[in-house]
């Protein structure tokens, strides 16, 4: 529970102002990628076809997949009710999450220096 209640209030702290930051930026650093990567996967969203590629995280290069900011992760920011549906996942999605979900973000949440 005590993730819970973290991840909630995370999701309850985000403005629309940053959601525009993040859409304006050129190059995003690699773990606010991977968090996107994330929220396609719980949106069930597409992702990006799977191409090798290096990710910098905490100064640790990491051999991983092309994150799906470009174009998947940008185009679902871009819905106007990005937000709405960001707290309702918070408030109920989350519990209807299936295994296979769990299993997709396991692979990101099995990374040492993911800490989003």
């Amino acid at each position: 529970q005590p993730f819970v209640d973290q991840a909630n209030a995370a999701i309850d702290s985000i403005k629309p102002a940053h959601i525009g930051e993040i859409k304006k930026l050129a190059n995003p650093s690699d773990i606010i990628k991977l968090v996107f990567d994330c929220v396609l996967i719980l949106f069930r969203a597409p992702l990006a076809k799977i191409q090798a590629c290096t990710i910098t995280m905490a100064k640790t290069e990491i051999s991983w997949i092309e994150p799906s900011f470009k174009p998947m992760a940008l185009q679902v920011m871009s819905d106007p009710n990005f937000l709405k549906r960001l707290v309702e996942f918070g408030e109920t999605g989350k519990d209807l999450m299936n295994d296979e979900t769990v299993e997709l973000l396991s692979v990101y949440i099995d990374i040492e220096q993911f800490n989003p």
